[in-house]
């Protein structure tokens, strides 16, 4: 009795000679920015949809509905003359791997020693209370050539869900979404862990390593940062996963023998809200995950709407 809908699409796409506008060095002047064709790329995913909705003899109704999608996209051709716009470098193509791919150093904890800094290999800045670097070339020293690939800012699934009551003339809906498996790029954890000259930094910093507290997980504190850790590293990115109840509402429909006694249609009076509850990982520090970049220190607002249609 349709009482279950649903559907589920594979799709695959191919998408060639992307616009892009590739950075240009400063000292060319200005105007010199323009687009050009850049890689080219094939796109698979999946999405499905399942829905149930059924009424009891008491008048009380209801519906859910949830859905969940997955995508991934994979360079196939990359022009010589843009390479430099892409992530990755001589030694490490693009080709094979996600438009949206990190590339950078791993970082595996903190020197607690100069016994472990004069044991590990050659990296300039290295000391105790330093982030330490993956020698992933195996050459004995830290440099340009030990970045990899550090996964993609792609969640592996974007599902949600909608549920919705009915009872007599009063209507109940709400709807939240998510994703899951997405790693991103956290500026908390970035102004937690550094101070500078210039810029204000977060309270993390007071829980940073010193040789009375070892066992901190936040680099010591330097102004001149000799290990330049401000570079891209797995040290900056956290599980950005997140579920989010997006909007609900209430709402009253007049009958409508008393809606035709004052001559309307119908009258219906609703309350809803927008962006109530958000729930993240532990480790992902900011406020909003959903949001790239330093955007994600400020969710978006919670607002309420209260409101009357009136049918004449």
């Amino acid at each position: 009795n349709e009482k279950i809908t649903g559907s589920f699409d594979v799709y695959k796409r191919n998408t060639s000679n992307i616009l892009i506008q590739p950075p240009v060095a400063g000292a060319v002047g200005e105007g010199q920015l323009q687009f050009v064709n850049g890689a080219s790329k094939t796109t698979k995913g999946w999405e499905f949809v399942l829905g149930y909705r059924n009424s009891t003899k008491s008048g009380f109704s209801y519906s859910i509905t949830g859905n969940a999608s997955h995508w991934a996209d994979v360079i196939t051709k990359l022009p010589a003359d843009v390479r430099a716009a892409y992530p990755g470098d001589v030694n490490h193509s693009i080709i094979g791997h996600s438009q949206f791919s990190i590339f950078g150093y791993e970082t595996t904890g903190i020197f607690q020693t100069q016994d472990q800094v004069n044991k590990a290999p050659v990296q300039p800045g290295a000391a105790p209370g330093r982030l330490i670097y993956k020698d992933l070339n195996g050459d004995g020293k830290i440099d340009v050539l030990d970045q990899t690939w550090l996964g993609t800012t792609l969640p592996k699934y974007e599902y949600g869900i909608r549920i919705s009551f009915g009872y007599k003339n009063f209507d109940f809906a709400a709807f939240g979404s998510g994703v899951a498996g997405k790693t991103g790029f956290d500026p908390v954890k970035f102004s937690n862990s550094f101070i500078d000259t210039r810029n204000n930094y977060g309270p993390g910093v007071l829980k940073a390593w010193t040789v009375q507290n070892p066992n901190s997980s936040t680099p010591a504190l330097s102004i001149t940062n000799p290990n330049g850790e401000d570079r891209t590293s797995n040290f900056y990115f956290s599980n950005a996963s997140y579920f989010k109840i997006r909007n609900v509402q209430l709402s009253y429909n007049l009958p409508k023998s008393i809606a035709n006694a004052i001559r309307m249609e119908g009258l219906k009076i609703y309350v809803s809200g927008q962006n109530l509850v958000a729930f993240k990982h532990k480790q992902f520090l900011s406020k909003d995950p959903e949001r790239a970049g330093s955007y994600a220190l400020w969710p978006v607002p919670t607002s309420y709407t209260f409101g009357i249609n009136a049918n004449f």
